[in-house]
């Protein structure tokens, strides 16, 4: 970290160790909301709030900026995943004065508070359904961390639709959309898929780009693309797909 500080012209001023509660995720980042947003809250409160955390103050020229690339060299050599980050970096001014002014403030080099004319608070990010009624997220987050962490995660086998494996639905990265909203999606797209699995294909194709989500027949993936479309999810197509032997049946119809 320092060494990528130093190649950007800036010098680390202040460093302060905190201990990031629920409330302080919460407030740090406002366009998640209390009852739309619960799977992000599940992972950030799992990768923020159970270790240590230090914030840095940089000085130097063009700082707000060459942060901001700090951040992406440091993300592209060590990040697993969107909860394997390592380092964050407000993206516009007004995030940094909201994030600065929570946790710094502490020391002669920190006290002065950060002003902007921009809006403190970005717009609401797209929501989904409160998952804390289907499943115990704590309990998923945890089971789910180590393959969210990994370096080489396997790829999630798509959801099997039916007996007639002929073609596929494949989702691709869209960063206008949340994990929650893309789960929700999915949820209602594909019959009987555990809440788990859903989750594991949106992080896997954000990581890599592009996956199949679901193998089935011509009418069932039709179906379920109509599904994806209605929910937003327009980052998706259908395509061929080789016979899938490995992958299991159809999945228990939910209530």
């Amino acid at each position: 970290m320092e060494a990528a500080v130093a190649a950007e012209g800036l010098s680390v001023v202040c460093r302060h160790p905190v201990a990031l509660t629920p409330a302080d995720v919460r407030f740090l980042w406002s366009e998640y909301s209390a009852d739309g947003h619960v799977l992000m809250h599940a992972f950030l409160d799992r990768y923020l709030c159970t270790a240590g955390s230090e914030v840095l103050v940089l000085r130097g020229p063009d700082a707000f900026e060459a942060a901001r690339r700090i951040k992406r060299v440091i993300r592209s050599r060590y990040a697993n995943g969107p909860f394997a980050n390592l380092v964050h970096t407000a993206e516009h001014p007004g995030e940094l004065a909201r994030q600065a002014n929570h946790l710094l403030g502490r020391c002669p080099e920190c006290a002065d508070p950060f002003v902007t004319s921009e809006p403190r608070t970005g717009p609401a990010r797209p929501a989904g359904r409160d998952f804390r009624r289907d499943d115990d997220l704590p309990a998923l987050v945890e089971a789910l961390w180590p393959a969210v962490q990994s370096a080489d995660p396997p790829a999630p086998a798509p959801h099997r639709l039916d007996r007639s494996p002929a073609a596929a639905v494949y989702l691709a990265a869209d960063r206008s959309q949340t994990l929650d909203s893309a789960v929700t999606a999915l949820w209602s797209a594909l019959p009987g898929i555990p809440l788990a699995h859903a989750v594991m294909l949106v992080l896997y194709t954000g990581r890599v780009g592009e996956h199949p989500i679901a193998v089935g027949s011509h009418e069932a993936i039709s179906r379920t693309h109509r599904t994806l479309l209605s929910h937003g999810l327009t980052a998706c197509a259908v395509g061929p797909f080789p016979a899938l032997t490995r992958f299991p049946g159809p999945g228990p119809a939910r209530p």
